[in-house]
């Protein structure tokens, strides 16, 4: 039902300088940059922002003169958040079925993973399999044409939450730059204007019982406890389970600093020489020595002492003959410091996490 309220109107007009706004910005400097500057691009789409929110205050004032029809207005304006939404999102499946999306360096990929940013970890991660990025292809471009739809509309909405708070999240905890972020939350706010306006009818939907299953017939007591026991479960097994984390204080990556072989001090002073840099300490005791290349390593596993500090080193690779590294790990003032012999050498150094 059509309200005159000028907050609803606000709403509106925000969602729509927003979704086409963005939309318009995103296609424009992806196609037309070559031609037209950026900068102009992104000037284009402030101003249709800023019109866009004077927009409500003028309808409000006009309406109440009777010189507007609202309610055709607003179902133009509703249509083209519609419209750009579905260009938006059947665009995003096209780039990727064209591989114009989730694009990585090929020298990257043979970089160590720790090196890597979450942006190219995320795009690494989901480029790998091509099918899999055709299947989130013909989603988008599912919702969009449902959207399209008076129908099939609330389907393409519904379809599209979980997608965009999913693709927003990667955003936001994988550091992805500004613009694609504000991206992809421009789109949800869209969504959920769409979907607030029929809010009511949702919630009576969703939270009622389910038709085809039945509730048990037992005291609500002995229903609460099933319920409870979904989370005593998780903690009984936690109090019994032998975590693979033994020494959690020692867990990390620690820089090699103060090395001394034999007495004598040595330092990596270009990246081809093999020196140990880095000590990797891990879960399951793992632990691996690093010659200043993730491609010359010893791994292994060590065993320690916590009443005199002893440990021991059993490596694996890159062979099980190795000489095992015996001696102490030494802690004073959250410094720590390595000291032992391997291969009939005295080793040591302070680790640095």
């Amino acid at each position: 039902m059509y309200s005159t309220s000028l907050k609803n109107k606000i709403w509106l007009g925000l969602c729509f300088g927003l979704v086409v706004g963005a939309t318009f910005l995103r296609l424009s400097t992806k196609y037309f940059s070559p031609w037209i500057p950026p900068p102009f691009l992104l000037g284009i789409s402030v101003l249709f922002l800023i019109a866009a929110l004077i927009l409500p205050f003028v309808w409000h004032s006009m309406e109440k003169g009777k010189g507007i029809n609202g309610s055709d207005l607003k179902t133009r304006l509703e249509h083209r958040i519609i419209y750009a939404m579905s260009l938006d999102l059947i665009m995003f499946g096209f780039h990727k079925i064209e591989g114009l999306q989730m694009i990585v360096p090929l020298g990257l990929l043979d970089t160590p993973f720790s090196t890597l940013s979450g942006e190219t970890l995320v795009w690494a991660f989901f480029k790998y399999s091509y099918p899999f990025t055709v299947f989130i292809a013909l989603l988008q471009i599912l919702t969009a044409v449902l959207l399209l739809f008076s129908r099939t509309r609330l389907f393409g909405l519904i379809l599209a939450v979980p997608m965009l708070v999913f693709i927003t999240c990667l955003d936001i905890f994988y550091q992805m730059p500004f613009g694609p972020l504000s991206h992809g939350i421009i789109l949800l706010l869209g969504v959920f204007y769409f979907l607030s306006q029929d809010s009511k009818r949702l919630i009576n939907f969703i939270f009622q019982p389910l038709q085809g299953s039945k509730s048990i017939n037992i005291p609500n007591y002995y229903k609460n406890i099933y319920r409870i026991s979904l989370f005593i479960w998780p903690l009984f097994f936690h109090f019994i389970y032998d975590y693979p984390n033994k020494h959690p204080q020692l867990t990390g990556r620690y820089q090699v600093q103060n090395l001394k072989i034999d007495n004598i001090a040595l330092k990596a002073k270009s990246p081809k020489d093999s020196v140990l840099t880095t000590v990797y300490m891990d879960l399951e005791d793992e632990i691996a020595f690093d010659f200043n290349d993730w491609r010359y390593r010893y791994i292994g596993t060590y065993f320690l002492n916590e009443k005199n500090d002893s440990i021991t080193i059993r490596w694996r690779y890159p062979s099980d003959k190795l000489d095992n590294f015996r001696g102490k790990l030494i802690r004073i003032n959250n410094q720590m410091f390595l000291k032992g012999k391997m291969n009939g050498e005295t080793l040591e150094m302070q680790l640095n996490k």
